[in-house]
């Protein structure tokens, strides 16, 4: 085994011991911060130990990392292990647009907003395919750097320098909203305030140290968000299967939801809610067989509904009526337009 081979193994062994400690420390922490929960201290105040905790751990980060070497500032000296690299890598893909965005996006447009998860891992697979290699071949620092001395001339480097802060800046922004939300809902201050304090962490690490600096919060970065995936993950599996790790239990889990699904098929409120609906839909296509027939049919029942209302006296239910009315289409051709 040669000198640097020796070099780099005595590395990763020291790394792992650290970041050993890390998780160690941080779980202590987060531990401690839930006595102190539970002896009554303030949810501010916690938010604010931890949102501090951070900052203090980025700066400190940033100091001892701190270095004039271009090599280290931009790439980190190339002297990372893979194994850190991937996790670095890993916790910038799980970043607030990720670990908010993606989460909300799914939810609120289902299938449709998977292509946002599509987009940006396709993205780095794509970089570290067809440029991170290259980037490194070249001797080069920056992608504009790159294809300038790739191609030559100024037009290619222009070309990389607008696409590449046209691609930052929207992701960027969706970041610092991110850090803006959770730094709000920490410590109960001003959005604006909270986008400060959240990015102040940040630019004094990646000021001082570069890449180097911000590859390795990035390594602590993924302990913290492996820890909060993997956390509900084990809290629901052992709520719902009794096990862990859900995704071996995950035969047992479909036969469950099968089960669940059948029973819920077979509830007679189910069945209820069921023939209704088909006796709308139903009532709809004879509708659209007779246009004409279902044009009087809708329009006296709107004026039964109109007497009713009057007869009443109801204020309230006079004036929907009055305007249902008004809304009603005049003739059976102004409807079929409408329809």
């Amino acid at each position: 085994m040669n000198a640097a081979a020796l070099v780099d193994r005595a590395l990763s062994a020291r790394l792992y011991r650290i970041y050993g400690w890390y998780a160690v420390g941080f779980g202590a922490f987060v531990l401690i911060l839930g006595l102190l929960e539970h002896r009554g201290l303030p949810r501010q105040t916690i938010g604010y130990l931890f949102l501090g905790s951070t900052l203090l751990l980025y700066a400190y980060v940033g100091v001892i990392n701190r270095t004039n070497d271009p090599a280290d500032y931009y790439v980190a000296g190339r002297r990372v292990p893979a194994v850190f690299n991937g996790m670095a890598t890993a916790a910038d893909w799980m970043s607030a647009a990720s670990f908010m965005g993606i989460a909300g996006g799914i939810y609120l447009q289902g299938y449709a907003g998977l292509a946002f998860v599509m987009g940006w891992t396709g993205g780095y697979v794509l970089i570290a395919m067809f440029l991170a290699p290259y980037l490194r071949k070249f001797g080069q620092w920056t992608v504009p750097d790159f294809l300038g001395a790739r191609y030559g001339g100024h037009i290619p480097r222009l070309l990389a320098v607008v696409i590449t802060v046209i691609c930052s800046f929207t992701y960027v922004v969706a970041q610092i909203y991110g850090v803006g939300l959770i730094t709000t809902w920490l410590t109960g201050v001003d959005f604006t305030v909270g986008i400060f304090l959240g990015l102040t962490g940040v630019l004094v690490c990646s000021f001082l140290g570069g890449m180097k600096a911000v590859t390795w919060t990035q390594v602590a970065q993924y302990i913290v968000l492996i820890i909060a995936y993997m956390a509900p993950v084990v809290w629901i599996g052992i709520k719902l299967a009794g096990f862990p790790l859900p995704q071996l239990a995950y035969g047992y889990d479909l036969e469950r939801v099968t089960r669940i699904e059948q029973a819920l098929m077979d509830d007679p409120k189910e069945k209820e809610v069921r023939a209704i609906f088909a006796q709308r839909a139903a009532s709809a296509k004879a509708n659209l067989t007779d246009g004409a027939a279902a044009f009087e049919s809708s329009r006296k029942a709107l004026e039964e509904q109109m007497n009713r209302a009057r007869t009443s006296g109801n204020q309230a239910e006079i004036y929907r009526a009055e305007r249902a009315m008004a809304g009603f289409p005049r003739t059976e051709a102004e409807a079929r337009s409408a329809r």
